[in-house]
């Protein structure tokens, strides 16, 4: 039974278990902090910090231990453990290593089961399983944990319509700031436009199909915060990518 849901963690890390509760188990990442103890030659105890999650992890339950973005070994897996011990908002869990070449890193995102009452399971609830953060050009992100227990369908609408307006507003001040970053797109929807001039013609529906790849690759941006004209241009420059949906 451990070795199916650790491979459940790993193939479908935003999976929903069945709802019992109005406060549902779902898998959820963390990234882990800088803490960690080298224990023999294959374990390692690592540390994450839920204090702006509101969310609550139980002694002894299994986990996943995955590289982040910026891990410099080309691995997805790291390795597998359970919490050993809780102190304040601060979960410890020992991680058996999958190499033991390979160490974890501050940032590797540990994947486990945690309670939260969710509202809503839209776009944003994906994006937050994987602690992947949007932030406006000037700063300041546009959602929060607190979005899981108070969000909906509309809240969402309006995340989404002011990631446009962010991506519109930094195209718009790109080209009149010229500073010779604007070039021709040379595929995907918005081929041979100009990547400033197409940035201010953005959609709702463009910035949706942007999060669903997103969340389709989420080991590219989770456990980072990341603006959300930079990344969405240069899913843009690289030809739209998009993620086939059925039907």
């Amino acid at each position: 039974m451990k070795y199916y849901f650790l491979s459940l963690l790993l193939s479908l890390a935003v999976s929903i278990c069945p709802a019992q509760t109005d406060k549902p188990i779902e898998i959820f990442g963390f990234p882990i902090t800088g803490y960690m103890v080298k224990f023999g030659d294959s374990i390692v105890l690592v540390q994450v910090n839920l204090e702006e999650t509101g969310m609550a992890l139980k002694e002894k339950q299994v986990s996943l231990l995955k590289a982040n973005y910026m891990h410099d070994k080309e691995v997805s897996s790291i390795g597998s453990g359970r919490c050993n011990l809780i102190k304040g908002t601060y979960y410890y869990f020992t991680i058996r290593l999958d190499d033991k070449t390979i160490l974890p890193k501050a940032g590797d995102m540990l994947y486990t089961e945690a309670k939260h009452p969710t509202a809503y399971r839209g776009q944003i609830y994906k994006l937050l399983s994987h602690a992947i953060y949007a932030e406006r050009v000037t700063g300041g992100e546009f959602y929060s944990y607190a979005f899981l227990a108070s969000g909906d369908k509309n809240k969402e609408a309006a995340v989404i319509d002011s990631l446009v307006a962010d991506i519109q507003y930094t195209g718009k001040e790109m080209l009149q700031q010229n500073d010779g970053q604007d070039r021709t797109i040379s595929k995907g929807r918005f081929a041979n436009k100009k990547l400033f001039a197409a940035m201010q013609q953005v959609t709702s529906t463009d910035v949706k199909d942007f999060v669903d790849y997103v969340i389709a690759r989420p080991n590219m941006y989770a456990g980072n915060t990341w603006k959300i004209a930079e990344i969405f241009a240069t899913w843009m420059d690289a030809g739209t990518p998009a993620v086939k949906k059925d039907g």
